[in-house]
């Protein structure tokens, strides 16, 4: 007996859409990005010669003064956490960077300044940092150079970080996310092999019946019962 093919229904995929997009060329943010990649990696050839890293080179700019600092004061003067900062002392003090000072007033204080090296490096680096700097941008020219520091120091200056994550916390109270699933692919893959087991099973099925001589079982159904 023929099988009846019929009733099983053909479910075609829904036809691809593709939407607008603008390409990452026409945000700013894209080329604010490329060009602190591109001048750190020339930055950071010469730190690594030099023996220490961009985090580090901050922290010693920093405690380049006639103040002392307390470990967590420079953490948040160059935007660390407080074990960061932590973290980062103990390894200036490790290469012989900086020295850490225990007051008599306070045994629990401990204040932080550079070393006799540390000094010498930062003058040494300094003036290697600012030419370095000024090769990068130089294809600007003076004029565009100094406008476009002015223009960042003013982005960053206003408080857009604080507005930032007021506006992202506003935009995620009005939206639903798209939550990346990460099983989302082993989830389609179990998926299709249980339509298929359904698929197998139902033909099996369907062979039972026709060599008994009876009717086809429909589809969906066929699985329920003996």
């Amino acid at each position: 007996m023929d099988t009846e093919w019929n009733e099983v229904e053909a479910r075609p995929e829904p036809p691809l859409v593709w939407e607008p997009v603008k390409p990452r060329q026409s945000h700013l943010y894209r080329w604010v990005r490329d060009t602190d990649r591109r001048f750190a990696r020339s930055f950071d050839r010469l730190l690594r010669e030099i023996g220490i890293i961009a985090s580090e080179w901050a922290a010693l700019r920093e405690l380049y003064r006639p103040q002392r600092w307390s470990p967590v004061d420079l953490g948040a003067a160059i935007g660390m956490s407080k074990g960061g900062g932590s973290k980062l002392v103990s390894r200036l003090v490790a290469k012989g960077l900086v020295i850490k000072e225990t007051h008599d007033f306070d045994r629990r204080f401990r204040s932080i300044g550079l070393t006799r090296q540390g000094r010498e490096l930062v003058v040494f680096l300094a003036p290697l940092v600012r030419a370095t700097d000024r090769e990068f941008f130089g294809s600007l020219g003076n004029n565009r150079r100094f406008w476009m520091t002015k223009w960042m120091k003013r982005l960053l200056n206003t408080g857009r970080s604080q507005h930032m994550a007021q506006w992202v916390s506003l935009q995620l109270k009005r939206i639903t996310p798209l939550r990346v699933d990460p099983q989302a692919q082993a989830k389609a893959a179990a998926r299709a092999q249980a339509e298929a087991d359904e698929l197998w099973e139902y033909c099996q099925r369907v062979a039972r019946a026709n060599a008994l001589g009876l009717p086809s079982p429909p589809w969906r159904t066929a699985l329920i019962g003996g």
